[in-house]
């Protein structure tokens, strides 16, 4: 089987999305079923250059996909022709067609389809709505759909009408990181290691930040002074504002001493987080997966989280949950978790690393390549129709 690998992105690519392709591409590349592998991507990602040659395994570049042109570029035409791939794997949730070769799109991103709009500025509104309608029409125009948690099976099922027998459900899977190198970023206190909360992800409306930054404000007035904060991650140019909004709050509540704005953190930075917080907090409104969540439990995190699609699925019995936007009742579950014992905290660090230990990238490349395997053969029963 020839697949080719077509990442239909604006020139950008989130962090998880290149783990992804990182860990999955090897993987698939060496797979029985697969013959050969063409990875498309725009050119100023350079993914080709992030992993170690691969002999069945050709990178290319293409200019990035705007949001609303949808086109074929000539030159990439030119390559799928000459590649002749069995298959087209679009990991995001974007419309192609090609000389009726079987698509099968990945739903990655459901923060546009499920209207997570709330404090977005109207320019991100706008590029949601079209994210949706895209989105929307590529998952009923493809021959396959993979989901990548239940929750997004189930939304597609009963949001979008999808065929249930049209998607296939495989998890993202996490890498060891036994022996990674572990570094302290310099942003950090060099007396906050051990007692700070720590919290990651791009900043943005939909990371609900605001719900840790009002229960770290509940606790400050209630005498907890001890309490500190680590935010990991940055925004894009149209957050900007929404970022520095939030810098005003923290000024203006008086807790600028209590939380550190770390920015974009390396991975050993990212490990040497997970492994000296005391605890970690998820306030996502809304994730598909959730990659960070899987990481620090992977890491023994002690793990808070909202109780918010997909976040349940993923954590299971391995974190302890507060009701979405209440703060307070965030407070008082970290409150609860910083009175625990040593010996209640092993446990639930356990729980999380047992939990982290069910998913795997080696299942998530075998149950791919079943996923792109099934296509190509009812593509070919159906007399090449979609089904």
């Amino acid at each position: 089987m020839k697949v080719a690998i077509i990442n239909m992105t604006n020139g950008g690519m989130s962090g998880g999305y290149k783990k992804y392709l990182c860990n999955i591409i090897p993987r698939m590349a060496v797979h029985p079923e697969i013959e050969a592998i063409l990875c498309v991507s725009p050119i100023n990602l350079n993914i080709g250059g992030l992993l170690a040659p691969i002999s069945n395994v050709e990178f290319i570049g293409c200019p990035p996909s705007g949001l609303i042109r949808h086109s074929i570029d000539p030159e990439l035409k030119t390559n799928l022709e000459k590649f002749s791939p069995d298959v087209i794997f679009i990991p995001v949730e974007r419309y192609f067609h090609f000389n009726k070769i079987p698509v099968v799109n990945m739903v990655q991103n459901m923060e546009p389809l499920a209207g997570v709009n709330e404090k977005n500025p109207i320019s991100e509104w706008v590029k949601n709505w079209f994210r949706a309608y895209y989105a929307n029409r590529a998952i009923k125009k493809s021959d396959r759909v993979i989901a990548i948690s239940e929750f997004v099976k189930e939304y597609l099922v009963k949001q979008l009408d999808i065929l249930e027998n049209k998607i296939g459900l495989v998890y993202h899977g996490i890498e060891s990181s036994k022996n990674s190198a572990v570094i302290r970023s310099p942003i950090i206190p060099t007396d906050w290691e051990g007692k700070f909360i720590f919290t990651a992800g791009s900043i943005r409306p939909a990371r609900g930040l605001e719900d840790v930054l009002w229960a770290m404000y509940y606790l400050s007035s209630a005498g907890e002074k001890f309490i500190r904060l680590v935010i990991a991650g940055d925004t894009g140019s149209n957050m900007v504002a929404y970022k520095n909004k939030l810098k005003r709050w923290v000024e203006k509540h008086g807790l600028v001493d209590r939380v550190c704005w770390a920015g974009n953190v390396g991975e050993d930075e990212m490990r040497w987080c997970y492994n000296n917080c005391s605890l970690f907090i998820m306030s996502s409104r809304v994730e598909s997966f959730g990659q960070i969540a899987l990481e620090a439990m992977s890491q023994g995190c002690i793990c808070i989280s909202a109780d918010n699609p997909c976040l349940p699925e993923i954590f299971k019995n391995a974190a302890v949950y507060y009701p979405p936007k209440d703060s307070q009742s965030l407070a008082k579950v970290i409150k609860s978790v910083f009175s625990w014992d040593s010996s209640q905290r092993e446990r639930m660090s356990e729980l999380a690393r047992n939990r982290a230990a069910e998913f795997s990238w080696d299942i998530c490349a075998e149950r791919t390549v079943a996923e792109l395997t099934r296509v190509i053969k009812n593509f070919k029963l159906d007399g090449g129709f979609c089904q």
